[in-house]
Parts: C-alpha cells; structure tokens; sequence
C-alpha cells in the first residue's frame, strides 16, 4: 500500500488512512536474527523458534518451520535451554515513541511487544503437539508456562518504567480457538491462562492502560472470562468461526466490550470486488457501531495477496457511513 501510493513512511499511510492507533515497543537490540539472503533467508525470533520466506514472487511472508522443543518433554532440558530476557531490548526508546504518538491512541505492537502464553509455546513445541503435551506431560508443560511468563512479567515492568500512564492499551495476544469452537477447555483457560493474565494485567491497570485482548477463532464462551480479567477490547472476532456472528456478540456483550474487527477478511476483502466490500462494510456497521464499543478492521489481518483497492473500500465506506 505504501508504494501503491507513494509514501515513504508508515505513518504516512496511516495518516493518509486516519488510522487512530499507533504501535509503541522497545528496540530490539540483540542478535541478528535473520541469516542468509533472497530464497534461503532464515529467521529465528527470541524464543528460537524458525522462520522461511513463503509464498511467490513479490507476496512472500515469514512462515515457521523449526520448533526447537518439538518432541522434548522432560522437564529437566528446559533448565538449559537459552530462554529471552529482557536484556535483549532498550525500553528507553519508548519515551520518544509516545512523544511522537501523543494525539494518538498508542498500543503496544504485535510480536514480542504483545504478552501471549500458549501461542509461544505452541510455536516452541508445535502446534500439532501442543495439546498431547499440555494433557500427558504436565510438569514439562508447567515449566513452559512459568518460563514464558516470567519473561514477560518482567518485560511488562520494564516497559511501564519508561511509560507510566502515557500508554493507552496493551496487547495481550493468544490464540484459544478454531473456526469451531475452543480448542482449549473454559477449565484449561481457567486454571492455567488467567492467573498468568491477570498478572500481565497489574502494573498496566495501576497506570490506567487498557486491556486490548487478541485471540482467534470462536472464543464466545470465553467471553466472560475475558471481560472479568478486565479487557475492554477483544480482537480480531473471526465471524466464520463458531459463536462470532456480529449480530449476537452486539446483542450479548456489546454493552460489557468493544468489538475490532469483524469483516470478512477470507471471502469479502480478500476476494470481493470493492463495490462488495463497500456493502459489506455498511452492513457490519449498521449492526456494531450503533450505542459505541465497536472499532472497524479485518475478521485476521490482512494476507499479502489481499488487493489495495478492496482494503482503500473499507476505509472508504467506514466514512461514507452515518448513523
């Protein structure tokens, strides 16, 4: 989109598209992570899980590869294994970033700026195994979880000491469902994420900063438990997922929440004309936006292959409409 209209910048484009949020992080100042070049470039993000250029041509994208935990379950390798800390980054760059971002809404960004729990560790162990792990190797699966979330209690600490109450929303990002349903028990999200959660949540909620929860998939039953932990916002609402009709989540929790997201990211704005996707956009919002708490965006982010004209219609509509 950025060379579509000739901006140099990203926050060009953003402006250009009256986009409200901006991303805020710590500079990562450790390792290269990316090796080699062109075709057989890798990389490896902080956990050490790798990456391979995918897709053809001009529409290629990073897509994982190598687990480095896959088939491990003994609880003992994990005491030497090279887990991040926080000394892979400069948190004091953030005072400049929410300088620069003070008109705006600021988030921190998606990657390592984001807090998650089982999607890292999906990724360390993959995801096929995730599950046969969490249930028959649960003291291996018990340490995962205390590795990974006391890497970022500490990450959020050290974030809130250069923000402080300058920060409007952070981003816990996991994923607990599919198109059909959960795929993690209400039970699971109970007794294993939401004390980790709420703890991401404290020093945050003592400077004011809201909760913007991300999570995949049909993850209606775990509404209540989101709201409860205390976000205010939940993202991405995939509507071809089981339970995420717009419809009913306006009707159920639209009073307790605010919705981002929503449109049909698979079969309209990926594959729609921009005509369609106009009356795609009024018909969401005749149904999210009226009473507030709805923030319009893509059911997933968008795919490369994804035609700039049909994300310019989004916009395009967004302002065209009126209550």
């Amino acid at each position: 989109m950025m060379g579509h209209y000739g901006f140099s910048d990203r926050d060009e484009l953003l402006d250009f598209l009256d986009v409200d949020f901006r991303w805020v992080e710590p500079a990562y100042v450790g390792p290269q992570m990316i090796s080699g070049n062109n075709g057989s470039a890798i990389k490896h993000d902080i956990w050490g899980v790798g990456y391979k250029l995918s897709g053809h041509g001009s529409l290629k994208y990073w897509d994982s590869f190598h687990y480095p935990l896959q088939g491990v379950t003994d609880p003992a390798v994990l005491a030497d294994y090279p887990w991040p800390t926080v000394d892979l980054f400069d948190f004091s760059v953030i005072d400049q970033q929410l300088i620069k971002y003070a008109d705006y809404a600021t988030m921190t960004a998606p990657g390592f700026s984001s807090p998650g729990l089982f999607r890292i560790i999906q990724r360390l162990i993959g995801r096929d195994d995730f599950l046969d792990v969490m249930m028959y190797h649960p003291k291996f699966f018990d340490v995962l979880v205390q590795k990974v979330s006391e890497f970022y209690y500490e990450f959020i600490d050290k974030f809130f000491e250069v923000s402080g109450n300058r920060l409007d929303f952070i981003r816990i990002a996991d994923d607990f469902g599919g198109k059909g349903g959960l795929i993690v028990s209400n039970e699971t999200w109970h007794d294993m994420v939401r004390p980790v959660f709420e703890k991401f949540f404290e020093i945050p909620k003592i400077h004011g900063t809201h909760l913007y929860m991300h999570s995949c998939g049909g993850v209606r039953k775990l509404l209540p438990e989101f709201i409860s932990v205390g976000a205010d916002v939940l993202d991405p609402i995939q509507t071809r997922a089981a339970g995420m009709s717009p419809n009913g989540l306006k009707k159920d929790f639209g009073s307790m929440i605010t919705f981002c997201g929503a449109l049909d990211e698979e079969l309209l704005i990926r594959r729609a004309t921009p005509v369609r996707v106009k009356e795609g956009v009024k018909e969401l919002l005749d149904v999210m936006a009226p009473g507030g708490g709805f923030i319009l965006g893509p059911s997933h982010k968008f795919k490369v292959e994804t035609p700039v004209e049909n994300v310019m219609a989004m916009y395009e509509a967004a302002k065209e409409w009126k209550y």
